[in-house]
C-alpha cells in the first residue's frame, strides 16, 4: 500500500513539474501582446487616433470605436448614389488582408485571381461575417465606399479570434439590392 501511495505521489509530482515547464502564454498574455502589436503599428505609421468621427478625414486619422475597431474612411463612395445600406442589404466586399508586423504579410488580396467569388454577406446578420465588417459597413453606408480597418482578434473571424491575431484590412464594398 505504501508503494502505491508513493508511486501516486511521484506521478502527481511529475505532472506538476511537466505542466509548470509549459512555455505557452495565457490568453490574457496573448491579448496584451496583441494590444502591444496594434500600438506599435499605430506609432510606426504615424496614425492619429480620434474618439469621434471627423467631418473631413485626414490621411492618418483613424477613429477608435467603442468595440475596439480602428476605422479610417478612404473614399465615401458616390454621395449622390441613393443606394444606402439598410439591414438585410447584401454586401459584396473586396478586401486586402494583412498582418500588422514591421514587415507585413499580405494574407489575402482583393484580386479576382485570388478569390474569383466574393464572400457576400447580409448587413445586420452577424453570423455571415466578422463583427468588424458588420460595424465598418455601418459606417461606410454607400456603394463603392473604401475604408482601412485595424481589427483586433475579438472582432475578427474565429480563425483569428482563436489565434489572437490582429489584422489590417483595406475594404471596398458594393451594395446589391
Amino acid at each position: 500500500m505504501k508503494r502505491i501511495s508513493y508511486l501516486s505521489f511521484l506521478a502527481f509530482l511529475f505532472s506538476v513539474v511537466v505542466t509548470s515547464c509549459n512555455n505557452d502564454k495565457t490568453y490574457a498574455e496573448l491579448l496584451k501582446d496583441e494590444q502591444t502589436l496594434i500600438k506599435a503599428y499605430i506609432k510606426r505609421n504615424d496614425i492619429r487616433v480620434l474618439k469621434t468621427f471627423p467631418t473631413v478625414w485626414g490621411e492618418k486619422d483613424y477613429v477608435l470605436t467603442e468595440s475596439g475597431l480602428y476605422f479610417h474612411m478612404v473614399d465615401p463612395g458616390n454621395l449622390a448614389d441613393m443606394d444606402t445600406i439598410e439591414v438585410n442589404t447584401t454586401i459584396i466586399p473586396r478586401y486586402k488582408q494583412y498582418t500588422l508586423d514591421v514587415e507585413p504579410d499580405t494574407l489575402s488580396n482583393w484580386s479576382t485571381l485570388d478569390f474569383p467569388r466574393t464572400s457576400d454577406f447580409e448587413y445586420g446578420n452577424p453570423s455571415q461575417s466578422s463583427k468588424a465588417f458588420q460595424e465598418a459597413v455601418g459606417y461606410m453606408k454607400r456603394n463603392d465606399t473604401q475604408a482601412i480597418l485595424i481589427v483586433p482578434s475579438q472582432l475578427n473571424t474565429s480563425q483569428y479570434l482563436n489565434s489572437v491575431t490582429p489584422l489590417g484590412y483595406i475594404l471596398k464594398i458594393k451594395i446589391r439590392k
